[in-house]
């Protein structure tokens, strides 16, 4: 009895142990993963707004700084839907949406140096719009999913899963000095063509629901300065982000990204 006993105690502690060590490796694993997916994001957004305004000054037609009608961004704050390629998504968690705007590069015919965000090359003479949002993927459980419409080839392709909120502050050139004076959302910017720099907070989550807090949580993209007492400033309600309380893995990545391709001031 006593060593039946003592036999059971120990294979307890030793699962206990077990089970102790998946759990930690599970929550590595998680936030490995949600890591992961704001790298991903990052990268490709501030490869995509880095082209912003491109147009190789030899090229034919008007340049972006020379139009008084379409210029490099075009952004939406707040935004609840988006219709692209004859279908309208719904946009997650008052996320924003950014529009990019640049030419392709080649003579005659393109090169492959520029490249849309599906990996479509782009002609010298030709203006392409990259538009980027998140939305539900339908084709994946309805993950929350950062996705880019490639406006040439008018394609939708979900791309980043686990992008749960996305939120945009624009570094704007308002008195055209060549210097930033503010960071503000979109509503607010003075012009496209004065924005400098863009600001990039993303909320990544698991599709797992294996994290020991369960608890909602609640995001502050831009911090207490910008929404002072989490409480999101008039206009951008979406800067406050509140999770469900369902187990998943979330944390919170911002990066700051300077456009090259600036209109003189």
């Amino acid at each position: 009895m006593i060593a039946v006993t003592l036999g059971l105690l120990i294979t307890l502690i030793v699962m206990q142990a077990y089970l102790s060590g998946l759990g930690s490796q599970q929550a590595q694993t998680d936030l490995s993963r949600v890591q992961e997916s704001s790298r991903f994001a990052f990268d490709l957004l501030a490869r995509t707004i880095r082209k912003s305004g491109y147009k190789n000054p030899v090229a034919l037609g008007t340049g972006f700084c020379d139009s008084s009608t379409v210029q490099r961004l075009a952004m939406t704050n707040d935004a609840a839907s988006v219709t692209l390629g004859g279908t309208t998504y719904t946009i997650l968690n008052s996320s924003d949406i950014l529009r990019v705007r640049y030419h392709g590069e080649g003579v005659g015919a393109a090169d492959g140096t520029i490249v849309d965000c599906l990996g479509n090359a782009i002609a010298a003479n030709t203006q392409v719009e990259d538009v980027f949002f998140v939305a539900a993927d339908s084709t994946n459980d309805s993950e929350p999913t950062l996705y880019c419409f490639a406006g040439s080839s008018t394609t939708v392709q979900p791309l980043i899963p686990g992008i749960e909120s996305m939120q945009l502050l624009y570094g704007d050139d308002s008195n055209t000095d060549g210097t930033i004076d503010r960071y503000v959302p979109a509503s607010l910017v003075s012009t496209a063509n004065n924005v400098r720099s863009i600001t990039i907070s993303v909320v990544a989550r698991t599709k797992g629901t294996s994290a020991i807090d369960r608890s909602s949580r609640t995001f502050n993209h831009f911090g207490i300065r910008y929404a002072p007492s989490g409480t999101a400033p008039s206009g951008d309600a979406g800067s406050i982000f509140a999770s469900a309380a369902d187990g998943r893995t979330r944390q919170q990545f911002s990066t700051t990204i300077a456009l090259r391709n600036l209109c003189p001031v």
